[in-house]
């Protein structure tokens, strides 16, 4: 299983950008991935977005998304917003 994402605990217009660049060399040459937004606890509308980004890019681009870890207000915001972001939970 390959390394895992973990993101900031927090994910707005100020740590986008530097975030961004991380999670762009972390997905290059890869295969199979693997995100952890579970430790991320502020979240605003441009984190929301990169988060989408990741997970649709990544499956676009044919990446094997292993995992995706969220938590409850990850979750609650993108019910919010009615968008569904999927891969097997880590247990």
């Amino acid at each position: 299983m390959s390394e895992c994402f973990k993101f900031p605990s927090e994910l707005t217009i100020y740590e986008v950008q530097e975030t961004f660049n991380e999670v762009k060399s972390y997905i290059s040459d890869k295969e199979e991935v693997s995100f952890d937004f579970s430790e991320t606890t502020e979240v605003d509308s441009a984190g929301l977005q990169l988060i989408i980004w990741v997970v649709y890019h990544s499956q676009k681009v044919g990446l094997n998304v292993v995992t995706i870890s969220t938590n409850e207000l990850i979750e609650a915001r993108f019910e919010k917003l009615g968008v569904g972001i999927s891969a097997p939970q880590i247990e």
